[in-house]
């Protein structure tokens, strides 16, 4: 795919080319348009498309931003609210997976704390129905909206040394319970 700045001015056209199947080399190549664009218009297209009413452009849209550098990314900070309620509101299992890597990625604080939010991320946590990167970015989450509390992070840590008993958990959500609790202890 090759993309050059006036093509993807237009979100018409950036929503095309996020309509198709991308790959690794075409989200390289729209990151580096993006990181180019001075005055943003290219990140407020994105995040609009984030909400895409297509799947496949939400998705590829939020795909997209967990590659953009830290710099870029920092660009989501202030909208961390809209992020968290899409996350619980998605039926896409892909963006939801993505739109909890990008929050985790945030400087999470007592000010943007949605106890809607960690709710949601506790069940996610112990949700058999929820795929095994769900769960695990759900346990990160909780893990550092809960450390903002010692009584919070208390708590959450008896349900984190339960969660074996209640779901059986896989490999990798043992590791990442595991390591979750170094850090409390």
């Amino acid at each position: 795919m090759h993309v050059d700045m006036a093509e993807t001015d237009n979100s018409h056209n950036l929503r095309n080319r996020l309509l198709g199947r991308i790959h690794e080399n075409d989200i390289h190549e729209l990151c580096h348009v993006i990181q180019c664009c001075e005055d943003h218009s290219l990140l407020e297209q994105l995040y609009t498309l984030l909400f895409d009413s297509e799947k496949r452009v939400a998705d590829n849209a939020a795909w997209l931003f967990t590659h953009l550098d830290a710099a870029h990314q920092g660009w989501l900070y202030p909208k961390c609210d809209e992020l968290m309620q899409e996350a619980m509101s998605t039926s896409s299992e892909t963006k939801r997976r993505l739109l909890l890597t990008l929050l985790a990625a945030q400087p999470l604080c007592e000010d943007n704390l949605r106890t809607d939010f960690l709710d949601f991320c506790m069940n996610q946590m112990i949700s058999s129905g929820s795929s095994v990167g769900v769960r695990a970015l759900s346990m990160k989450l909780s893990y550092l909206l809960c450390r903002l509390y010692p009584e919070l992070l208390a708590e959450f840590s008896s349900a984190l040394e339960m969660l074996d008993d209640t779901s059986p958990l896989t490999p990798a959500l043992r590791v990442a319970r595991k390591n979750i609790l170094k850090k409390i202890h």
